[in-house]
C-alpha cells in the first residue's frame, strides 16, 4: 500500500451541509468528505464502466480520505469522544481521558462534560492545539427567472467554511492499483469546485501535493486494571453492516480488525453516531441512508494479541469512510486520569485588509447617502448646541424677522464664502446692527459661520439655524 498526501486550500467560501434537509437550520461540516475528491477524479477519468474504473472508484483499492483543517503543517483530528473536561471550565484548563479515570466520588464531583466538537493537532512535545475554523453565514433568496425578481417565501441561509482555510487529506493505493497513481494525482491537482452552490460564489479550492505530519502511535497495548487493551480511534466515519446486511452501531472486535478472541469493552468506549441520506448527482436522487459511527469515537478492545496491521475497516472505504488509528499517543493520561497533553488554541493573526475599490453606481450612491446622513447629523447637533446655549441672547427684542432674512440669504447663496459676506453685511450695516453688536450676539453667529465642520455644507447649516432661532424668538 502507498499513501499520497495532498493539501486543499479554500480559494472561496465552501458550503458543505451536514444534512440534505431543505428546512430548518443547516450546519456546515468542518471537514471535506473524501467523496468530494472521488467525484473530482471520477469526473475526469470515469468515461465508461470497465475494469479500470471499477478498480479505481468501486473496489475500495483506491481510498480517498477526508480533508481535515490543519495547523503548522499538521493535519487536525476530530477531538476524541473520550476527552472530558469539568463543567464550567475549559478543556485548556483540565482534560481527562474517560477510560483511564477511576469511577469514584472524586471523579463524580468533577461533573465532567464530553468534548464533541473542534479539531486538534497533536505534536511530539505533548501539545494539543485547537485548530481555528472560520465560518460565515449568508442569507440568500431563490430567483424567479420569469418575473426577474426574488421568489416569494423562498429565503434560505448558507453556513460556509471561510476561504483561506488549509486542509490536508490523503489517497491510499493498494498494490494492484498503484500503477494508476499518476493519473489520480494529475486529476486531483489544480483548481476545482466542491460542495453546494458551485455555480455561484462558493466551492472554489486548489489541490496540490504536500506532505504533512501524521499523529504518532504507541506500539504497546494499554494496561487498565491489569488488563491489556488497544484503543481504536475513528479518524473518519465508520459504517458497518451485520450478517443480515443491515446497518449496525454495535460492531464486534472482528469488525475493528481483531480476531474472535478480542472483545469490545463498551463501558470504557465512547461512541457517537450519525445518519444522513447522500445525494446521487448522476441519478438525481437520494441514496439509502448512511448510518454509522461518527469520527472521533473511541473503542477499547480487550485483547492480548498485537495490534492489527490494517488502517481501514468497514464499508465505503473508497469515499473516505473506515480510517482508524490504533493506540494514538493523545489517549495517554497521568495516574489521576488527566491527559498528558497540554491544550492550547491556534493563534490567528488578524490581517488588516485594504478594501478593494468597487466600480459600482450603487456603492457610490450608498456611500454618498451615508456621508450626507453624517453631515446632517453633525449640523443638527451643532444647531441644537447653539440654540441651547445662546437662546437667551435673542429672546428679547424683535430678532425673529432678522433670522428670517438670514434664512432667505442662505436660500439664495450656495457658496460658503459669499454667504458669509452677505450675512456679515446684513448684520453689521442693517437697522438692527447695534442690537447685533450688543452682548456679543454677532461674535456668536460669526463663530458658527466659521466652524470648520460646516465647510462645504454652510448653506444647509445656516438654514437650519435660522429656522430654529426664528421659532425661539417668536415664543
Amino acid at each position: 500500500m502507498e499513501k499520497i498526501q495532498f493539501k486543499c486550500e479554500l480559494l472561496s467560501d465552501v458550503v458543505l451541509n451536514d444534512s440534505p434537509a431543505t428546512e430548518g437550520k443547516r450546519r456546515c461540516l468542518d471537514f471535506i468528505p473524501g467523496s468530494n475528491f472521488l467525484g473530482i477524479a471520477a469526473a475526469q477519468l470515469y468515461h465508461t464502466e470497465n475494469d479500470e474504473t471499477w478498480l479505481l472508484f468501486h473496489s475500495g483499492h483506491v481510498r480517498f480520505g477526508d480533508a481535515h483543517p490543519s495547523c503548522d503543517g499538521k493535519r487536525g483530528l476530530k477531538v476524541p469522544a473520550s476527552f472530558f473536561y469539568p463543567k464550567g471550565r475549559k478543556i485548556e484548563e483540565a482534560c481527562y481521558v474517560h477510560h483511564l479515570l477511576e469511577d469514584d466520588e472524586v471523579t463524580r464531583a468533577l461533573q465532567l462534560k464530553q468534548c464533541r466538537s473542534d479539531f486538534y493537532t497533536f505534536n511530539c512535545k505533548h501539545i494539543a492545539t485547537k485548530v481555528f475554523i472560520g465560518k460565515d453565514f449568508t442569507i440568500k433568496s431563490a430567483y424567479d427567472s420569469d418575473q426577474r425578481r426574488a421568489k416569494d417565501n423562498q429565503m434560505f441561509g448558507y453556513e460556509a467554511l471561510c476561504k483561506g482555510l488549509v486542509m490536508y487529506f490523503s489517497v491510499e493505493f493498494d498494490d494492484d492499483a498503484i500503477h494508476y497513481k499518476d493519473g489520480i494525482i494529475k486529476a486531483l491537482c489544480g483548481q476545482h469546485h466542491v460542495g453546494r452552490s458551485r455555480s455561484a460564489q462558493y466551492g472554489w479550492v486548489e489541490i496540490s501535493l504536500c506532505p504533512y505530519e501524521e499523529v504518532a502511535t504507541l506500539s504497546q497495548p494499554i494496561s487498565i486494571q491489569g488488563k491489556s487493551y488497544v484503543a481504536v480511534y475513528a479518524d473518519s466515519r465508520l459504517i458497518f453492516f451485520d450478517e443480515n446486511g443491515n446497518s449496525t452501531f454495535q460492531p464486534t472486535a472482528k469488525y475493528l480488525g481483531f480476531t474472535d478472541d478480542a472483545t469490545i469493552d463498551w463501558s470504557l468506549s465512547q461512541v457517537r453516531t450519525f445518519q444522513y441520506a447522500p445525494w446521487n448527482y448522476q441519478r438525481q436522487a437520494f441514496d439509502a441512508d448512511r448510518c454509522g459511527i461518527e469520527k472521533g469515537s473511541v473503542f477499547l478492545v480487550k485483547t492480548k494479541e498485537k495490534m492489527p496491521a490494517t488502517s481501514t475497516i468497514g464499508f465505503y472505504q473508497n469515499e473516505g469512510f473506515g480510517h482508524i488509528v490504533y493506540n494514538p499517543v493523545f489517549l495517554q493520561a497521568n495516574s489521576d486520569g488527566r491527559s498528558s497533553f497540554c491544550f492550547t488554541e491556534q493563534k490567528v493573526e488578524s490581517e488588516v485588509k485594504t478594501p478593494k475599490k468597487i466600480d459600482s453606481q450603487l456603492i457610490d450612491f450608498l456611500q454618498m447617502k451615508k456621508a450626507h446622513a453624517k453631515n446632517q447629523n453633525d449640523i443638527i447637533k451643532a444647531v441644537n448646541e447653539f440654540v441651547e446655549e445662546y437662546k437667551d441672547l435673542f429672546q428679547r427684542g424683535s430678532f425673529a424677522s432678522q433670522w428670517g432674512s438670514i434664512r432667505n440669504l442662505a436660500m439664495v447663496y450656495e457658496d460658503d464664502e459669499t454667504l458669509r459676506k452677505m450675512i456679515e453685511g446684513f448684520v453689521t450695516h442693517g437697522v438692527k446692527s447695534d442690537d447685533w453688536l450688543q452682548r456679543g450676539r454677532y461674535e456668536k453667529l460669526e463663530g458658527f459661520l466659521n466652524c470648520n465642520e460646516h465647510k462645504g455644507h454652510l448653506q444647509e447649516a445656516v438654514i437650519n439655524l435660522a429656522s430654529e432661532m426664528a421659532k425661539i424668538c417668536k415664543s
